[in-house]
């Protein structure tokens, strides 16, 4: 039996809540034990990669630069549809928990800002 086709997937938190969707401190550890709880359920395991990531953005709705520090987490997940739209959702969720507009999710190279439910630009 052919095992299944898989994909690499890879998503940034940063460590600070938006600051102006709340307070710009750093987040519980509830909230990283969240996150950790939620891909164990949704897909059994996931890798942090180590260290931090250092970067900057454009606010979508301020335009200013915004500079954050983020911690990876990689996961590889078979290539369907519903297996990409439960990490989908789960990072839409994850805005909320994590206070962010939005989440930098890669997959296999192709990438994707998954917006918070409560979060439009436009």
């Amino acid at each position: 039996m052919t095992p299944p086709r898989m994909v690499e997937c890879s998503f940034l938190i940063p460590i600070y809540r938006d600051t102006q969707l709340s307070d710009g401190e750093p987040h519980t550890i509830e909230a990283w034990y969240w996150l950790k709880d939620r891909l164990w359920d949704a897909f059994r395991g996931a890798t942090i990669a180590p260290g931090l990531y250092h970067g900057f953005y454009e606010d979508p709705d301020s335009g200013d630069q915004i500079q954050d520090k983020s911690r990876k987490y990689i996961i590889a997940l078979t290539d369907d549809a519903a297996s990409l739209d439960l990490l989908r959702d789960l990072l839409c969720d994850a805005c909320s928990v994590f206070h962010q507009k939005m989440i930098y999710l890669s997959i296999s190279g192709r990438v994707e800002f998954i917006r918070g439910a409560n979060h439009d630009t436009s």
